[in-house]
């Protein structure tokens, strides 16, 4: 290109098609993202510049990786953050009525973004907005299986992959945005890559059927009822590194290097490449046996033909190898 430069018309005119795709509700608006972390960076960065009179914020933490990289830029301009653990929110009206009166924003999550287990914080969004606080939120899968209108003074983050994030915003959000109108935006690209977004199905006998199957050569994630998505199992392999395991279940099913990981995962950290991809923000850290040996399953996967099959077969082969 000879000019370089982008159309700022673009994002705006994305949002526009985006909302009208997604049937989001008259009074809210919708802004595209890169993914999750640009994303909270842009709502976060550009409400802390829209209410620079408001030095306080508030953060629930243990439940996602996108909040940290927020953390050391308000420390490092002296504001005031107040952070509570998810499991000690005990009484949601209580705690905001401890946040410091010039509190501008709080951030947590509806869904885990590994395990898929849900936290009910809908009374915290409703007495944030009764307080006029922004609650900024992050929907790694609920928003797939749930929609709802969002309130004035909320920001609904919506993970779709790791390119695609979309926030859905009450009427009272006025904040300004940052870098996204000054990239580069395929409206028909982005609006064909979203269709083709993986959405997969919610099976609750399906799934709890096939964790209890594989006992005990291997164990559920959840071992107490949990609220939680069912749209994926999710097994501890007894002494069997889930990377490998999922090697060799590729090679079985022949599915083709394009598609690793996109239905079928695991959180060992073979995978991942990276000692700390799940410290810092997991809360309680699982045990590192646990993270070696967990694989995730796509629930779509459990009506293919003979999928428990090559499943056992792959975990008993990779034992039978280990033995002495």
């Amino acid at each position: 290109m000879k000019l370089a430069l982008v159309s700022l018309e673009n994002w705006e005119a994305l949002n526009d098609e985006v909302k009208a795709k997604l049937s989001v509700a008259d009074e809210n608006f919708v802004r595209v993202y890169k993914g999750a972390a640009h994303a909270v960076f842009e709502i976060a960065q550009g409400t802390a510049q829209f209410l620079s009179h408001k030095r306080s914020m508030a953060i629930i933490k243990g439940q996602t990786p996108y909040f940290e990289m927020l953390l050391p830029y308000f420390y490092k301009e002296a504001y005031t953050v107040q952070a509570l653990n998810y499991q000690n929110l005990a009484d949601p009206e209580s705690w905001v009525n401890s946040l410091k009166k010039e509190t501008s924003f709080v951030l947590f999550c509806e869904d885990h973004p590994v395990t898929a287990e849900l936290y009910d914080f809908d009374r915290l969004d409703q007495i944030l907005n009764d307080r006029k606080i922004f609650s900024f939120r992050i929907s790694h899968f609920r928003h797939l299986y749930e929609k709802e209108t969002v309130r004035p003074y909320s920001v609904r983050i919506c993970y779709f992959n790791n390119d695609h994030a979309i926030a859905v915003c009450g009427e009272r959000f006025k904040s300004p945005a940052l870098i996204a109108p000054y990239m580069n935006w395929d409206i028909s690209k982005y609006l064909e890559e979203l269709t083709k977004i993986h959405v997969s199905s919610l099976d609750r006998v399906q799934v709890e059927a096939m964790e209890e199957a594989f006992l005990p050569m291997a164990s559920p994630w959840f071992t107490n009822p949990t609220n939680r998505l069912y749209d994926r199992v999710l097994l501890k392999f007894k002494d069997v590194s889930g990377e490998l395991m999922l090697q060799r279940l590729f090679e079985k099913l022949q599915v083709d290097e394009s598609q690793f990981y996109k239905t079928i995962d695991t959180t060992n950290l073979c995978r991942w490449n990276h000692y700390k991809t799940f410290t810092g923000w997991w809360d309680p850290l699982p045990a590192t046996t646990d993270l070696a040996s967990l694989v995730v399953i796509d629930s779509g996967w459990l009506i293919t033909k003979d999928f428990a099959k090559a499943l056992k077969t792959t975990y008993e082969e990779i034992q039978a190898e280990q033995s002495w």
